[in-house]
C-alpha cells in the first residue's frame, strides 16, 4: 500500500484521521469513485448561464448539480468515497462540512494548472495509494445515475479505461484501472475536440478503452432548458436541481406576473 498523497485529507469532525485505518480500508475497497467540485460561489461557476440567471442563480444551480452527484456517487456500491475540490484545504473543509459530507467519505484538493494535469495527479496519487480501479466524474451531469458509474467500474475489469462522452465534444466521467499520462497531455480542454484527441492519445499507447453512453453536460442556457424537461418527466433523477428549476419558474412567473 502506497503512502497517502499529501493533499488527501481528513476533516477531524467529519471524517477522522486516524490513516492506519483509511490505508486499511483502501486494502479492502480497491475501487475508488471520486467527484471533482468547485465552490459554487457566485461569479466563479456557471458563467456561461449568467444572463439568464444572475450570478446567485448560477451558483445555486451548481450547488444544486454538486448536491445531487454526491448523492448518486453515494449509492456505488463497493467503492470509496471522494470529494475533491478546486480550492485550498480551509475552503475544501468549509464545503465538505456545508455539505454534511461524513465519514466514510474522503475530502481531498485538486493541485495542477489545468483540467489534465488535476486529472492526472488525482489518478497518480490514487494509484499510488492502492487503488485498482479509479473513477472521476465532475458535476455537470447529475441526472447519470449511479447504475451508469458502477457500470464504469464493471468495464474496468477489462479495459484499461472508460470515458462517457459528452455531446460537445468533452466528458463526463473518465476511469481507468491503470496510469495512462498521455490522455491528459495536449488535450484542447473546454472544446469540441476534446474527446476525440483523448482517443488519439490512448490509440496511440495501445491503451484499451470502452465507452459509456453519450449525455450532455450543463453549461448552456439550452442545457439548462434540457435539463428541465428532462427533469420534467422524472425529477427523482436530480431532485435538487429539479427543486432549483421549480423555484426559478415560479419566482419567473411572479416577476411577469408584476410587471402587468
Amino acid at each position: 500500500m502506497g503512502a497517502i498523497p499529501p493533499y488527501f485529507f481528513a476533516c477531524e469532525a467529519l471524517l477522522g484521521s486516524d490513516i492506519d485505518r483509511l490505508r486499511t480500508e483502501c486494502s479492502v475497497a480497491p475501487s475508488a469513485a471520486v467527484i471533482f467540485a468547485k465552490i459554487p460561489e457566485p461569479g466563479r461557476v456557471k458563467t456561461r448561464l449568467v444572463g439568464m440567471l444572475l450570478p446567485r442563480q448560477a451558483a445555486e444551480v451548481h450547488r444544486a448539480c454538486l448536491e445531487d452527484t454526491i448523492a448518486l456517487v453515494a449509492r456505488v456500491p463497493g467503492c470509496r468515497k471522494w470529494l475533491q475540490v478546486a480550492a485550498g484545504p480551509e475552503p475544501a473543509q468549509r464545503l465538505a462540512a456545508a455539505l454534511e459530507i461524513q465519514h466514510p467519505w474522503q475530502v481531498g484538493v485538486q493541485r495542477g494548472r489545468n483540467l489534465g494535469e488535476r486529472l492526472h495527479q488525482s489518478f497518480a496519487s490514487l494509484f499510488g495509494a492502492g487503488y485498482g480501479r479509479v473513477v472521476i466524474v465532475g458535476t455537470d451531469t447529475p441526472w447519470m445515475g449511479s447504475r451508469r458509474i458502477a457500470r464504469a467500474f464493471a468495464l474496468l475489469e477489462d479495459a484499461d479505461v472508460v470515458i462517457g462522452p459528452t455531446s460537445d465534444g468533452g466528458y463526463y466521467l473518465v476511469g481507468a484501472r491503470r496510469l495512462c499520462p498521455q490522455m491528459f497531455r495536449g488535450i484542447p480542454w473546454s472544446t469540441s475536440q476534446a474527446f476525440g484527441t483523448t482517443l488519439e492519445a490512448l490509440e496511440k499507447i495501445h491503451a484499451s478503452y470502452r465507452l459509456l453512453l453519450r449525455d450532455f453536460d450543463l453549461d448552456r442556457p439550452e442545457d439548462l432548458e434540457r435539463a428541465a424537461e428532462l427533469l420534467r418527466r422524472d425529477a427523482t433523477r436530480a431532485p435538487a436541481l429539479a427543486r432549483f428549476l421549480k423555484k426559478f419558474k415560479r419566482e419567473k412567473v411572479n416577476k411577469s406576473s408584476r410587471r402587468r
